[in-house]
């Protein structure tokens, strides 16, 4: 949904207005000035009062209202993006060729801010496997209300971003929902060559034979039960004067069974989504290029499927990684830490400044945060600091969870070097002091696990069903701030 920025109130049987208001005994109270008597008689018209659930419509002569409650203010991230929600439902029906989008003083500016990408991505829908499409092909167009022409200045700004990222993240959410049969590691690495091809990133894709050269041992292991052959992606947004270079590697594994170790059948079908760091990687470096960051970016992606066969990997198998450590596989359903274990490694020839991993590594950290946020393991204080502020400035939360070294005693091996599971206790902890044994000495790294957030099943915490695109917004916000940009 393109998001104007207008300081008028369009008028039309097809526009939509929608007003975000706290409770209150007038909850017009603390709506914008110049809207300020309109909607109060709304409320008053429909005997709104602003709770949290509440939904109601104002039939006003000068054009009907939809009213969404808040709640008490202030409004968190989830309870803005749940109140999106159910304006969505209402007010995107057929016929609207317009939405306009009013909040209360109560919703500051920064927090609009960072509601931009997700009200243009409001309209965001994957029918491509329906027989008959419900949205058909007319877009609707969102306009957000400023009260006065400084503040829309600025936020002309802001929403042309908002629009570029929301772009991106549509890009990574339409391979998520992909289904496993049409999207495997060769057909993503086709689809990332095309929106390369379309925004002028460079992209290397490796095939079976330069991985063996590479000497990508997780990732071969890995790939070694499925008839599709693996792939490992390389793409780089590189401008002319970069002020950084940050790394960013994503788990693409396009279908995970869990191999020889097999999950149990209920809701296998969900792990299409297990491809979901790989995407939202290269869905960065398109924003970043579409941005023109002064960043230089580069994506990594692992890409395979993970599958039961009789030349799959066992468990009790030993592996020789990239940077010479064995690894014994201990559970063949902990293959994300093994693919991104060699990508960590073979990031140090890049030289990064910083180094991020996004990955549905462990269905722990679902156990442990919910749907609310990602967990986030680095040893770097001031490098937990920066993504925890910029999640927290566009509403893509992530919460430390801490990679101790006293942990390390989890993954002994009495064969190898390490294990690639370390019992049922701390099992995100886990997955993240495994991945740090491969990260380069000295360089400032993070894991993101957002097995939790990545996808849902349905509604819920105010994100759709199917892949939510989390991590984009999270990840351009972060390089800005943590580059002075």
């Amino acid at each position: 949904m393109q998001i104007d920025i207008t300081t008028a109130l369009p008028r039309g049987a097809s526009v939509r207005r929608v007003a975000f208001l706290h409770e209150a005994a007038d909850p017009a109270a603390e709506a914008p000035r110049r809207l300020r008597p309109l909607l109060s008689r709304a409320c008053r018209l429909a005997g709104f009062r602003g709770k949290s659930t509440e939904i109601a419509t104002a039939p006003l002569k000068e054009g009907a209202w939809i009213l969404v409650g808040l709640g008490r203010p202030p409004a968190g991230s989830g309870q803005l993006r749940r109140a999106l929600r159910r304006a969505a439902n209402e007010a995107l029906r057929p016929g609207a060729s317009k939405v306009v989008f009013v909040f209360g003083n109560g919703v500051g500016q920064g927090k609009l801010r960072s509601l931009l990408p997700q009200l243009s991505a409001l309209d965001y829908r994957f029918d491509l496997y329906r027989s008959s499409r419900a949205g058909g092909s007319k877009k609707t167009r969102g306009a957000l209300w400023v009260d006065d022409a400084g503040d829309a200045r600025a936020f002309r700004a802001a929403a042309r971003e908002a629009a570029i990222v929301a772009e991106a993240a549509a890009w990574s959410k339409d391979l998520g929902n992909t289904p496993a049969n049409d999207l495997g590691p060769v057909e993503f690495a086709a689809r990332t060559e095309a929106m390369a091809d379309r925004h002028g990133l460079r992209l290397q894709v490796f095939d079976k034979k330069r991985i063996e050269k590479e000497r990508l041992a997780g990732l071969l292991a890995v790939n070694s039960g499925s008839v599709r052959p693996p792939r490992f992606l390389v793409g780089e947004h590189r401008p002319s004067s970069a002020k950084a270079t940050a790394v960013l590697v994503g788990k693409g594994i396009t279908f995970d069974s869990g191999g020889i170790s097999i999950k149990p059948s209920a809701a296998m079908g969900e792990m299409k989504y297990d491809m979901m760091g790989a995407a939202t990687v290269f869905a960065v470096l398109q924003a970043a290029s579409r941005l023109e960051l002064p960043v230089r970016v580069v994506a990594l992606a692992p890409v395979t499927e993970n599958l039961p066969s009789g030349s799959a990997c066992r468990p009790g198998d030993i592996l020789r990684m990239r940077n010479g450590k064995t690894v014994e596989v201990d559970n063949t359903d902990a293959e994300g830490r093994l693919v991104l274990a060699d990508v960590l490694s073979y990031a140090e020839q890049f030289q990064p400044d910083v180094l991020l991993d996004f990955a549905t590594l462990t269905g722990a950290v679902l156990v442990a945060l919910g749907v609310e946020c990602a967990g986030l393991m680095t040893p770097d204080d001031d490098l937990s600091r920066d993504l925890v502020a910029a999640g927290e400035a566009v509403g893509e939360r992530v919460w430390r969870l801490p990679v101790w070294d006293e942990y390390l005693e989890n993954l002994k091996s009495e064969w190898a070097d390490i294990r690639n599971t370390g019992g049922r206790s701390a099992g995100s902890i886990n997955g993240g002091i495994f991945l740090k044994q491969f990260v380069p000495k000295g360089v400032p790294w993070a894991h993101i696990d957002f097995a939790g957030v990545a996808h849902m099943e349905k509604e819920q915490a105010g994100w759709p069903a199917g892949a939510t695109g989390f991590g984009v917004a999270l990840t351009v916000e972060f390089l800005k701030r943590r580059f002075g940009l």
